[in-house]
């Protein structure tokens, strides 16, 4: 598995990843028999023609206990990458092991919600890729965490037009 740099990594990230107008009206998750969780997972092509994976996840008894995961495949292999992944509230606390390894300050926190991020450092330092998190105030709940994934992670529908899951209540 070759080592992804930042600037892989932010180019993946952000390369526009189009999907069908009515897109979500499919994304049903799914209960997990043996799990505590529901899960729906989507693969997307991006208009680069790298192949994606969005993997959802939300607790069935805690529901701001969820994650929503943006993973790269490797072409030509079954490798695959977590490039972004949105968090909810965890019951434990996180701590990025890097920054701890560096007496780094602020390098554990509490259950807050959270994104995880894919790091060059945390590769080549054996640790997960996507081990690093920053605590975020930019969503609230599931449904606004999804938003801020989508925006973050560069969706657009195939209008091209604003990308909302809601508006005025209503699902698109």
């Amino acid at each position: 598995m070759r080592i992804l740099t930042d600037q892989e990594i932010a180019a993946y990230i952000s390369e526009p990843k189009v999907v069908p107008n009515n897109w979500y009206s499919g994304l049903g998750l799914k209960d997990k028999s043996q799990y505590q969780h529901r899960e729906k997972e989507l693969e997307i092509e991006g208009r680069e023609k790298n192949l994606f994976r969005v993997i959802i996840r939300q607790n069935k008894l805690n529901i701001l206990d969820f994650s929503i995961i943006l993973t790269l495949r490797e072409k030509d292999s079954n490798v695959e990458y977590n490039l972004l992944r949105v968090n909810g509230k965890h019951p434990s606390r996180h701590t990025n092991k890097w920054e701890k390894e560096n007496k780094l300050p602020g390098h554990t926190f509490w259950p807050h919600f959270h994104i995880h991020k894919a790091t060059q450092r945390y590769q080549e330092s054996g640790y997960n890729i996507d081990g690093y998190a920053e605590v975020t105030p930019h969503y609230s709940d599931f449904h606004s965490a999804l938003n801020q994934f989508l925006l973050e992670c560069n969706f657009k529908r195939e209008d091209e037009g604003q990308f909302s899951l809601f508006k005025g209540g209503e699902t698109l």
